[in-house]
């Protein structure tokens, strides 16, 4: 009975052949012009470089959690996740978006160059396209690792062959970024850059400044726990001097005023304003008399700055009307405001850590730390260098005089320049020990005190349940406030 089912199915294709083996466009009909066989790598990378910025600006991933972990923002209603209550489906869309999104498309880069180069050569020499692709791809899982501790990494984006990947633990996931910059370093040759490169327009030179600008800064978030890798690595890439030096040299995507290609923030803004201005930048700015207030905020209805207070449970958030306090500044939340992966201030900031542990740096800890703030301050459209020097000079901020040892001089100030980039902010003050940070004005709804990591996805402990635990097991916990493998302080 069987073989005459499968002889039945066969005569019926025989015939369906016959049938149309007459026509000399049998292929050429059968074939949808609106679905490709394959896509090109040049769109793939354009939209793993969107996708990645997209995601780090979301309303929920971006605004909800990065940029009011690290109290940049304040909640002007709904503000439970202010207070540490957290929607699951921000952690799975995330998760999801960032593991079948842009690090999917990037490893399809990489294989499309590995297994046919000859199809993808015209895009690009296939080494540059690959190094390229593993630079943002160790961006990428950084960004993931620091949020969430151990993931996986070494398992990853294997499709269909293995959809229960294994978790690494944060220091195999630092190990293995190393690694992973190495190559697209060492990988680089002389050909053409990517094409859809909307970062650099495929200039390598550009690529290796901020590969050895990752690598300077995977080293540095290490040094507290793996001192000698770290100091290796950070001496290897200051020692290239080709790093993101000077605002000309930023990985930013360049966003444009609308809509598709606009900011995440900008489209949000559209139709809603759920966030203000915190009070516990705004209060910091303040009392250094910092220029970048007026590039950050707007002055309320009353002509000045005053920041919601961070924390406030819903009731009382809903109560503060939106002129009473300084809301975001325009540019923030225009259209075009770029995303950002990496500017020269971080660098610098790096720099001055690393000459304070006495590792082989350009310039001196103080010359790197007033270059750092400098250039931020260029960088947010303040180009009086008089106003920018008697900034510096003043006690508070003045490398020799200013309060603390040189991680909470170095991270008060690098926390200030990393507006915008709340999940480094938020890395920053777990790692640097910097103080600032408060806790929510109405309470904690969940965990004990300020966050030091995300908990994991629940899609992860439900679709991949042996792998999450076995990550729970090596991050010490899944709560709120268990502290990732380089958070030691």
């Amino acid at each position: 009975m069987k073989m005459n089912k499968q002889l039945f199915l066969l005569m019926g294709l025989i015939g369906a052949i016959a049938f149309t083996g007459c026509r000399k466009d049998f292929e050429e009909i059968n074939t949808n012009p609106n679905e490709p066989t394959s896509v090109s790598p040049g769109f793939l990378l354009t939209a793993s470089q969107k996708r990645i910025m997209d995601e780090y600006y979301d309303a929920f991933w971006g605004s909800r959690r990065g940029m009011q972990l690290a109290q940049y923002w304040s909640s002007n209603q709904y503000s439970n996740e202010s207070r540490y209550r957290f929607r699951v489906e921000t952690a799975n869309g995330a998760w999801r978006d960032f593991y079948a999104g842009p690090l999917a498309d990037l490893q399809r880069i990489i294989d499309l160059n590995t297994d046919t180069p000859e199809d993808v050569n015209g895009f690009g020499s296939n080494a540059n396209q690959i190094a390229v692709a593993k630079l943002l791809q160790a961006w990428t899982y950084q960004h993931l690792t620091d949020a969430y501790g151990a993931i996986p990494m070494s398992e990853a984006l294997m499709g269909v062959e293995n959809t229960t990947p294994a978790y690494d633990d944060q220091a195999t996931v630092y190990t293995n970024l190393l690694t992973l910059i190495n190559d697209a370093l060492s990988g680089m040759d002389g050909g053409a850059g990517p094409s859809g490169d909307q970062i650099y327009g495929g200039d390598m030179d550009m690529w290796t400044k901020f590969g050895n600008s990752l690598k300077l800064r995977v080293a540095m978030r290490m040094a507290d726990v793996s001192p000698a890798a770290a100091q290796a690595a950070a001496e290897q890439a200051l020692g290239t001097g080709m790093l993101i030096v000077g605002n000309e040299d930023n990985a930013l995507f360049n966003y444009l005023p609308g809509a598709p290609n606009n900011n995440p923030i900008n489209e949000d803004y559209k139709t809603r304003n759920d966030f203000a201005a915190s009070n516990t930048m705004v209060d910091v700015l303040a009392s250094l008399n910092d220029p970048r207030m007026g590039a950050y905020y707007a002055m309320n209805a009353d002509g000045e700055y005053v920041g919601e207070v961070y924390g406030l449970d819903e009731a009382n958030a809903a109560l503060t009307p939106n002129a009473a306090v300084s809301q975001r500044a325009e540019g923030i939340l225009a259209g075009d405001f770029p995303g950002i992966f990496f500017d020269a201030a971080q660098t610098h900031f790096l720099a001055a850590e690393a000459a304070e542990r006495g590792w082989t740096s350009i310039l001196s800890a103080e010359e790197h730390y007033n270059a750092a703030i400098g250039l931020s301050m260029n960088f947010w459209g303040i180009d009086d260098e008089a106003a920018i020097a008697d900034y510096i000079a003043q006690a508070d901020v003045a490398y020799g005089t200013a309060a603390g040892d040189w991680k909470e001089k170095i991270g008060r100030q690098k926390w200030i320049a990393l507006y915008m980039q709340g999940y480094e902010g938020w890395a920053e003050w777990r790692r640097l020990d910097f103080g600032i940070l408060q806790l929510p004005a109405d309470g904690v709804l969940e965990g004990d005190g300020i966050p030091h990591r995300m908990e994991y996805p629940l899609d992860e402990q439900t679709l991949n349940n042996a792998s999450w635990s076995a990550g729970v097991t090596a991050n010490g916990g899944d709560a709120l406030n268990t502290p990732l493998w380089w958070d030691v302080n």
